[in-house]
């Protein structure tokens, strides 16, 4: 029998969508082990001016259908550009591509092998080696006795899940674009994943099970609202990455790290549809219920919700102020 592939394509859209909207049941059955050699890709920069600690490094973590590129900014100035900001706070960055995203073409299994949960356990053993001073492991020119978590949404999912697991690996998180009060609906209806092979020639070799944006229109719906440049919605469709069924699986593990006890600031945009879209609630309340949902031991537990910012904070006209927010939360913290 030969099965065609629009009907397996529709069989992975049918599954994701499942997923979010809870229809399709348990999302695992079982487990399984990974072995392997990862590569991982990462942007580098630091301080451009002394500090009185330089061994504090911030981790930036992107979000499902991104890569490191997004805390650069996609080239429309130092106002979106994270490196930039925190830098010139002092701090140390290190932006990385998440397992077969970004420049990472390990187009590895979007079922079994593409997870969360291999996301964290590749996560710790980078941190492990970037606090060693043993330069035959450690590529960095230095070592860093304190590490900054910086997720954005499924960046933050995985964040979570190591709070959880690893809570000695982190100094402090700084949780975006995600709250317990995730709108799956609002990402299956307006996302409208599709097969990256289909939208694009450039995915053309991935397998069905990875997945991304259907078109312009349903990323810039479901990633930008309020006040923002029109033309950063075209340079992030035009550079969009995917997000695996396996990823959407792990969704389900942001549970709560109770062994972390260290600070944690939390921010989503206030008109974000996919996060803080909620008649009832305001964006900061949400947040703060998350903060005590997920980590209830939190040394110090702050919250932020930009106004006119949807999902993609550091998009949007209000960036400048979003990153000053978190640096001064950092500053109390960690000087």
């Amino acid at each position: 029998m030969v099965i065609s592939g629009t009907f397996i394509a529709q069989a992975v859209v049918d599954f994701i969508h499942g997923a979010y909207t809870n229809n399709t049941g348990p999302l695992l059955n079982g487990t399984t082990t990974v072995e392997g050699d990862f590569t991982v890709h990462g942007i580098y920069c630091h301080p451009t001016k002394p500090r009185l600690n330089q061994t504090t490094l911030q981790i930036l973590v992107h979000g499902a259908s991104y890569d490191k590129s997004m805390w650069s900014g996609y080239g429309f100035g130092d106002d979106y550009n994270w490196h930039v900001k925190a830098t010139a706070r002092g701090y140390h960055t290190l932006a990385i591509d998440r397992l077969a995203h970004g420049d990472d073409k390990q187009y590895l299994d979007p079922f079994t092998v593409v997870q969360g949960t291999l996301d964290r356990e590749i996560l710790h053993q980078v941190i492990n080696i970037l606090r060693t001073d043993n330069h035959h492991q450690n590529p960095l020119p230095k070592s860093f006795q304190r590490i900054i978590y910086v997720g954005h949404s499924y960046g933050t999912i995985v964040g979570i899940g190591h709070a959880n697991k690893y809570p000695a690996d982190l100094d402090a998180m700084v949780a975006t674009g995600f709250t317990v009060f995730l709108n799956s609906t609002a990402i299956v209806n307006y996302l409208q994943l599709t097969p990256a092979a289909l939208s694009s020639p450039r995915f053309a070799q991935l397998p069905y099970g990875y997945v991304t944006s259907l078109s312009k229109a349903s990323r810039e719906t479901s990633f930008y609202s309020g006040a923002y440049d029109p033309r950063i919605p075209l340079a992030d469709y035009a550079r969009r990455d995917t997000l695996t069924a396996g990823e959407v699986g792990y969704t389900s593990f942001a549970t709560p790290a109770f062994g972390f006890a260290r600070p944690v600031l939390l921010v989503a945009g206030e008109q974000d549809k996919i996060t803080c879209n909620s008649p009832v609630l305001r964006c900061a309340d949400i947040l703060t219920t998350t903060g005590a949902v997920l980590f209830p031991n939190a040394a110090a537990r702050e919250v932020y919700a930009p106004q006119d910012t949807g999902h993609d904070l550091t998009l949007h006209y209000s960036a400048p102020e979003t990153m000053r927010v978190v640096h001064d939360f950092l500053d109390r913290h960690f000087t």
